[in-house]
C-alpha cells in the first residue's frame, strides 16, 4: 500500500503560492485521493503533451458581451443556500433515485417545516445560480486565471519538483502535474465566479457537504472571503483513513480559506476527533446535530422467521477476506447480501463469482436495490471493513462486525468498549457464528432538540 504521509511530511510546510493563495490544502487532497484510487487499482490519470494552461480560451464578442450583462442584473436576496448534488443514484424506499440527496435533503424537510427560506443548488447540472449565467461567467474568467498561471513561473517550477517527488515515490505513472494544474485554475475560476453571484445574492449562510470536492472549496473560499457561514454537514465516519480529516499542521493563513466556519457532526466523539486534527489549521464551529437521514427513519425490526444467519457486507472496493468467504461452505444457513460501494465498484467481479458458486447464499439484486435502512431492518449482523454504515447499523441495533486494520483504527473506541465486534482470522468469525455473538443494544440517546438547531444556524 502506498503511504500519503510520505509527501505529506515533506511538503506540509512549503508555501505554494499563486494568487495570493497557499493551495497546499488543495494539493493534498488531490494527491491523497489519487493514492488512494491507485491503492485502490483504479488509478485512471493520463499524462497530456499539452497543459491545462497552456490551452487558450476562444473568446467572441458575443461571449465578452454576456459576461458584461451578468455585471448589470439583480437578484432577490437569498439567505440560505443548500450546495447539492443530484447526479448519483441513491436507493430509496420507492426505488433508486437520482432526484435526491440523502444528506442535504434531510434539511430541506426542517427548513420547510419552519419556514426558513432557502435556495437550492445542484452544482453539477444548474448553469444559473441566483439568476447568474456561470457559464458566461467561467468562459472571461478563465482566460484570465490561465495567463496569469502561464505568467507565473514560481508555481510552475514548484509544481514540476513536486510532482517528480511524487513520481519517484509512487510511480513513473503517477503524473499529477497537468492534474494540479487544472485543479488549482479551476477553483480560482469558481472562486472569482461564486464571489461575485454570493455578494449579489446577499447570501448568510451555505449548507454543503464533502468540502473537499473542488468545486465546494472554491464555494467555501468565496463564502470565507465575504464573511458568509458555512456548515458542511458530516456524510460518513471521520478518522484517520480519510485523508480529508487527518494529517492537518500547516500553520498559514493563507490556506484558512479553504476550511468551513462549522462542522455539522454526527457523534460528540467526531467533533471532538475533528477539533484535534483540524485545530493547527483552523478554528472551526461543531454542531452535534446527528445523522438527519437516521433521524427520520423507521427503525421497525422484522421479526426472525427463520434460521439463516443474514449478513449485510457493505464493500469499499477491496473485496473480501478469504476467511470470510470461507464461511459460506462452513455455514450453509449463512447468506451474505453483498452491497457494492456506489463509487467504487471493482468488487462487481468478485460478487459475481461468489454468486455462481455459493447462488442462494449470496444476495446482490435485493442488496443493491434496498435501501440500507431496509436491509438493516432484518439483517442479523453488519460487516464491513470501515464503511460509515457501521454508525447506521447501530442505529437500528444491527450487530457491527470489523475487520481489518482501517477497521480497527476506524472504530477503535467501539470495538475495546464492545459496542463493535472486531474479527482478524477464522477462527474469530467462527466463535461470532457458532455462539451468535451480539452487541449490548443501542443505547444512544438524542436529547438535542434539531429543530433549534437548524433555527440557531439558518434563521
Amino acid at each position: 500500500m502506498l503511504d500519503q504521509e510520505i509527501f505529506i511530511k515533506k511538503f506540509e510546510n512549503q508555501e505554494f503560492s499563486f494568487c495570493g493563495v497557499n493551495w497546499w490544502p488543495l494539493i493534498k487532497i488531490q494527491v491523497a485521493y489519487q493514492i488512494h484510487l491507485k491503492n485502490s487499482n483504479i488509478f485512471a490519470l493520463h499524462h497530456s503533451d499539452k497543459y491545462y494552461h497552456e490551452i487558450q480560451i476562444q473568446r467572441t464578442l458575443k461571449d465578452k458581451l454576456r459576461f458584461y450583462l451578468q455585471f448589470l442584473k439583480t437578484t432577490k436576496p437569498a439567505k440560505n443556500l443548500i450546495v447539492t448534488d443530484y447526479s448519483h443514484k441513491y436507493n430509496t424506499s420507492n426505488g433508486t433515485n437520482t432526484g435526491s440527496n440523502p444528506y442535504t435533503d434531510p434539511f430541506i424537510h426542517y427548513f420547510e417545516k419552519l419556514k426558513i427560506d432557502f435556495t437550492i443548488f445542484d452544482y453539477k447540472k444548474e448553469r444559473f445560480l441566483l439568476n447568474f449565467d456561470l457559464k458566461s461567467l467561467k468562459k472571461i474568467y478563465l482566460e484570465q486565471i490561465k495567463y496569469s498561471f502561464r505568467n507565473d513561473a514560481i508555481i510552475q517550477s514548484q509544481l514540476k519538483q513536486f510532482c517528480s517527488f511524487l513520481e519517484l515515490h509512487y510511480g513513473n505513472d503517477f503524473k499529477l502535474y497537468n492534474h494540479l494544474i487544472q485543479s488549482i485554475i479551476d477553483n480560482q475560476v469558481e472562486y472569482l465566479i461564486y464571489s461575485f453571484v454570493l455578494k449579489k445574492g446577499n447570501v448568510k449562510n451555505i449548507l454543503l457537504y464533502c468540502y473537499y470536492n473542488n468545486t465546494m472549496m472554491s464555494i467555501i473560499r468565496a463564502a470565507n472571503h465575504l464573511d458568509i457561514q458555512t456548515i458542511e454537514y458530516q456524510h460518513s465516519q471521520v478518522t484517520s483513513n480519510h485523508f480529508a480529516y487527518s494529517s492537518w499542521s500547516i500553520k498559514n493563513n493563507n490556506s484558512k480559506g479553504f476550511f468551513p466556519a462549522k462542522m455539522w457532526v454526527w457523534r460528540q466523539s467526531d467533533a471532538e476527533y475533528l477539533a484535534k486534527h483540524f485545530q493547527c489549521v483552523k478554528k472551526i464551529g461543531y454542531v452535534i446535530g446527528g445523522n438527519l437521514s437516521l433521524k427520520s427513519a423507521k427503525t421497525i425490526k422484522i421479526e426472525k422467521s427463520d434460521l439463516n444467519i443474514k449478513v449485510l457486507v457493505t464493500l469499499q472496493g477491496i473485496g473480501l477476506p478469504d476467511y470470510v468467504i470461507n464461511c459460506l461452505s462452513k455455514y450453509p444457513n449463512l447468506i451474505l447480501y453483498l452491497r457494492l460501494h456506489p463509487r467504487y465498484s471493482q468488487d462487481k467481479e468478485m460478487c459475481e463469482v461468489l454468486k455462481a458458486k455459493y447462488n442462494d447464499q449470496i444476495e446482490i439484486d435485493l442488496s443493491n436495490s434496498l435501501t440500507l435502512h431496509e436491509l438493516l431492518s432484518f439483517a442479523d449482523y453488519h460487516l464491513t471493513n470501515f464503511s460509515g454504515s457501521a454508525i447506521e447499523a447501530e442505529h437500528f441495533d444491527v450487530t457491527n462486525i470489523i475487520y481489518g486494520d482501517k477497521g480497527y483504527i476506524s472504530y477503535e473506541n467501539e470495538i475495546t468498549t464492545g459496542k463493535y465486534l472486531f474479527i482478524n482470522n477464522q477462527n474469530d468469525l467462527d466463535n461470532i457464528f457458532a455462539q451468535k455473538l451480539k452487541h449490548k443494544p443501542n443505547s444512544i440517546v438524542n436529547k438535542k432538540d434539531i429543530f433549534e438547531l437548524i433555527k440557531e444556524n439558518f434563521n
